[in-house]
């Protein structure tokens, strides 16, 4: 340390200063009115040189060698303060006002990168026994370079009280994060969070005694624990969440997470208790209280709820649970309330089998679980459906009225969270036949452009209750259709091979002259049915040996076939191969077909009415 007078200013030189686990080397105090008078020191309208962070403050200091006691003023820009006492007992006194957050950027370098802002005042005093802190915060803010972790017009107030007890501290916080908000890509934060704390810290192991944290839409949460923060991680603790409200909390924390595409699309209500408990290191326990829960997808009027209900889980003993479903909705198809029971143990969740009534039947469950996996969640089962009236079903799905009963087997479903797919057949009894779907699965279902692919045969359809159903015009005997390698993008087929057959047997074939205009609708523009012209005034409708169509569908063009198989495009085809009195023909000629042209055609035959063209 040297000491330079020259009159009434001085300045001091110390090689080097070491405070608050920092050191700065070549340090000098410029003093404009330097006095010093018996063991005190007092520098006026000082300037510091060799320590960055006070580059741009005016220092006033009086201080006493003897006592040891003294105060350090230091003005900034923008009337920033900080005053500092310190007491001939060791007791340290801090007041500040309007202090830049960005002042962090000189003691701490790696908030260079968050350009913080914001001020900063307070007090904050310490002796050998007990520490205060109260401090508040006005307009702060932060960005990262990219801008997805930023927060802005941030206001807060801390008081932070702490006791020396033998070895440990005992502290209390009370906090309150009154105004801004804070994005972290892609969830925003708004403010309204309080933290209300107590606890202890001794050595390296802080015991959090109480705790209570308030945020809009969490409701209520409350901790307590023992944590290491030489392992950093949790020995004991407990965290209670009450009355967490769904319809706030989903669409501002969840949603933008898991379906950001999807936010505007879901509404979700209830509310949620959470209960979580630490042993030891490791997750002990996690119990789930649903409370009127419910949820709707707007995109496909799906709806589910309410939901209530107790879901818990044990790592060392099984647990039961229960979810009782007072709404299941689909379109304006209903289910009737069920309960569901199941068994937790572990990574996996076992619901009981179940019958869920809807309609005149019912949906069974044979079996369902829930299980953790190296890739995430994953649900598996098996399904049958009880019977079902058609005429109730296509009412409530708005679908064209179908007579007859419905039912459906599904012995293996796979679920995740991008995935639906089934694990063997699904087959579905309907117009006196059958449908089978094998390979079915379905990618990302709730996405923007979910992706469908099946192969589907379906043998002995009733076509008199399948024409009646979608005003096709008559049409009796039986059908069997192959449809493979079926693939649809947002629910619209983009390739298959599908083909059309006449059931083998002997059965009663006939074919209405209203039908005979829809299937010709198939042939294409230039498409015509032959008929005996004699017996055209004496028929409505006539006999036919076998009906065959065939569509190969790929880059939005169908590549039509008829009885014959595939041909040349140029060569005709036959849709319907005439038999009895009168014979009928139904003959194609143009094979290559634009697939949304061959639907707008066949819509308008059906609702045209119109009379077919005979040859």
């Amino acid at each position: 340390m040297s000491l330079v007078l020259d009159g009434t200013a001085g300045r001091i030189r110390l090689d080097q200063l070491t405070a608050a686990g920092r050191q700065w080397r070549a340090v000098q105090l410029d003093c404009r009115r330097l006095r010093l008078d018996e063991g005190r020191i007092q520098c006026a309208d000082a300037r510091v040189g060799g320590v960055p962070e006070l580059a741009d403050a005016r220092l006033n200091l009086d201080f006493s060698t003897q006592s040891r006691a003294g105060r350090l003023t230091a003005q900034f820009a923008n009337d920033a303060r900080l005053t500092a006492t310190l007491a001939a007992h060791g007791a340290l006194d801090l007041q500040f006002s309007h202090m830049p957050v960005s002042l962090l950027a000189r003691v701490w370098p790696a908030a260079v990168q968050w350009h913080p802002v914001g001020a900063l005042s307070g007090r904050a005093s310490v002796d050998g026994r007990r520490a205060t802190v109260s401090a508040r915060l006005e307009n702060a803010g932060f960005s990262d370079a990219s801008g997805s972790h930023a927060a802005e017009a941030l206001a807060g107030d801390v008081r932070l009280s702490a006791v020396r007890q033998g070895d440990a501290w005992r502290w209390e916080m009370r906090a309150a994060w009154t105004a801004g908000g804070v994005f972290w890509d892609p969830v925003f934060v708004p403010s309204g969070v309080s933290l209300l704390a107590e606890g202890q810290v001794s050595g390296q192991e802080v015991t959090l005694f109480s705790s209570r944290l308030e945020a809009p839409g969490v409701g209520d949460i409350t901790a307590k624990g023992r944590f290491d923060m030489a392992d950093r991680q949790i020995i004991d603790a407990a965290v209670s969440v009450r009355r967490a409200d769904l319809a706030v909390a989903v669409p501002q924390f969840v949603l933008p997470v898991v379906a950001p595409a999807q936010t505007e699309r879901w509404q979700v209500a209830g509310w949620v208790d959470l209960d979580v408990q630490w042993v030891g290191g490791e997750l002990h326990g996690v119990e789930v209280g649903l409370d009127q829960v419910g949820f709707a997808y707007l995109g496909q009027r799906f709806r589910v709820g309410p939901l209530s209900g107790h879901l818990p889980w044990h790592r060392d003993t099984p647990a039961q649970g229960h979810l009782q479903v007072d709404g299941l909705h689909w379109q304006k198809l209903d289910f009737a309330p069920f309960l569901l029971d199941m068994s937790v143990e572990q990574g996996r969740i076992k619901v009981d089998p179940a019958r869920l009534p809807v309609l005149d039947g019912a949906v069974i469950v044979d079996r369902l679980t829930v299980a953790k996996t190296e890739d995430g969640w994953q649900g598996a089962g098996g399904f049958f459906m009880e019977p079902v009236s058609m005429r109730a079903l296509t009412e409530a799905l708005d679908l064209p009225e179908m007579v007859g009963t419905l039912s459906a087997s599904i012995p293996g479903l796979i679920v995740t969270p991008r995935r639906a797919a089934l694990d063997g057949a699904l087959v579905i009894a309907l117009f006196d036949g059958y449908v089978q779907a094998t390979g079915l699965e379905v990618i990302e279902p709730f996405g923007l452009v979910p992706r469908l692919r099946a192969d589907v045969v379906a043998e002995h359809l009733d076509m008199a209750q399948l024409t009646e159903t979608f005003s096709f015009g008559a049409v009796s005997g039986f059908i069997d259709l192959a449809l493979n390698d079926l693939q649809m993008a947002a629910w619209k087929p983009v390739r298959f091979d599908a083909a059309v057959r006449s059931t083998p047997g002997d059965y009663r074939r006939r074919i209405s002259q209203r039908a005979v205009e829809h299937i010709t609708a198939l042939g294409g523009p230039s498409a015509s049915a032959a008929i005996q012209r004699s017996f055209l005034q004496f028929f409505s409708d006539f006999g036919y040996g076998e009906i065959g169509v065939g569509c190969r569908l790929a880059s939005g063009v169908c590549q039509m076939e008829g009885l014959e198989g595939p041909g040349a495009d140029a060569s005709p085809f036959t849709i319907v191969r005439g038999g009895g009195i009168p014979a009928l023909n139904v003959i194609g000629y143009n094979r290559r077909v634009n697939w949304d042209e061959l639907i707008a055609r066949v819509k308008a035959a059906i609702a045209s009415d119109a009379a077919p063209i005979i040859k």
